[in-house]
């Protein structure tokens, strides 16, 4: 009997994995073609920011998440690493070690004085 369990168990969980991937497929091309229709309306950067939302919904590196990162990049001119926050923490604009950090802290108040 325990062992039905555990059947029944990993049918569930592959069940509910293709239902997400089915899910998240049909939300990337629902903001494509939200995308679509927003730049033929002469909204760009509505658009490009559904490019941006589908491609981050396809899987890295696929030709439809390269095709959505294309759309973007010719919308905005831009290249897509510059699709991330500057505050993101996967750039760092200043280095990290004591010496500059105490060099930042001290222009900040002459920055903000003028």
């Amino acid at each position: 009997m325990k062992n039905l369990k555990h059947q029944r168990l990993v049918l569930a969980e592959i069940a509910g994995w293709w239902v997400r991937a089915a899910v998240v497929l049909a939300k990337a091309l629902h903001y494509g073609r939200a995308a679509q229709r927003d730049e033929r309306n002469g909204f760009p950067y509505t658009a490009a920011m559904e490019w941006r939302y589908a491609s981050e919904l396809f899987e890295s590196g696929s030709l439809a998440a390269d095709y959505c990162w294309g759309q973007w990049e010719r919308i905005m001119h831009l290249p897509r690493q510059l699709a991330v926050p500057v505050s993101s923490s996967r750039h760092g604009i200043i280095p990290l070690n004591l010496t500059s950090a105490r060099l930042v802290v001290k222009e900040i108040p002459l920055a903000t004085a003028a």
